[in-house]
């Protein structure tokens, strides 16, 4: 380190060796200070053009209600939650859900939000039930209302279900194990365009004989063409 002075102001510092100082190319304290405050003023104007428009996007975006947040005022989805929308309701159950600063409040409003939309045909409630129940998050786990609420999913035609019961029936959950219905779930879940009913079916059918294998192939075929899905689509078709 070296002793150097400004040529231009006569200010004294230390540098290292070889370091220049002056008013063509060196770094001065007043020049660097001068630069930082004409940055901090360009930001701050920003700031100061976007503030206005944060404010209003605020006041546009408002907080979605509770499902016991008072009638005067709700947000549209409790609204229609309460007047027996399935859609709705399950909208409304998952964001209590996922709400998780109100805990257990939020968790048994959501729950009843879903038993509601699950009980008035809503597959995908019905779904998101059964993977509470069985996974145990939120609720006790329970196998048998897990399969319970995954086989109504299932039969009502939600392919992700499919699978689901698929699993349940490879691994034993709230059923007996059984691979052959667990091929006809996933085969099942794969005619209707779910890959990962594809990816489960081709792996459970390596390990089935082929005599099981061809059951299973049979009985897949028969349950859709049994299956009220199909034939609405069917009826549409025609």
């Amino acid at each position: 380190m070296y002793p150097y002075r400004c040529t231009v102001c006569s200010h004294r510092f230390i540098a290292p060796a070889g370091a220049a100082h002056s008013s063509a190319g060196g770094r001065h304290p007043l020049l660097t200070a001068v630069a930082a405050a004409v940055v901090i003023g360009v930001v701050a104007g920003i700031i100061g053009l976007l503030w206005p428009e944060a404010q209003q996007a605020e006041q546009v975006i408002a907080p979605v209600a509770t499902p016991d947040a008072p009638a005067d005022g709700a947000h549209p989805s409790v609204e229609a939650a309460r007047a027996g929308d399935p859609e709705a309701q399950y909208r409304v159950g998952r964001a209590a859900l996922n709400d998780i600063a109100r805990g257990k409040e939020a968790t048994s409003e959501g729950l009843a939000w879903l038993t509601q939309a699950a009980e008035g045909g809503h597959s995908a409630a019905m779904l998101k039930l059964g993977k509470l129940y069985r996974n145990g998050v939120g609720v006790p786990q329970n196998y048998e209302f897990a399969e319970k609420w995954v086989r109504a999913a299932a039969e009502a035609g939600n392919s992700e279900a499919m699978v689901e019961l698929g699993r349940f029936y490879r691994a034993g959950v709230g059923i007996k194990a059984d691979a052959v219905k667990a091929y006809v779930w996933f085969n099942r879940a794969a005619a209707a365009m779910n890959m990962e009913g594809v990816h489960e079916r081709d792996i459970i059918g390596l390990k089935l004989s082929a005599e099981d294998l061809k059951a299973a192939q049979a009985e897949s075929l028969a349950a859709e063409l049994e299956s009220p899905a199909t034939a609405r689509e069917a009826l549409a078709s025609d």
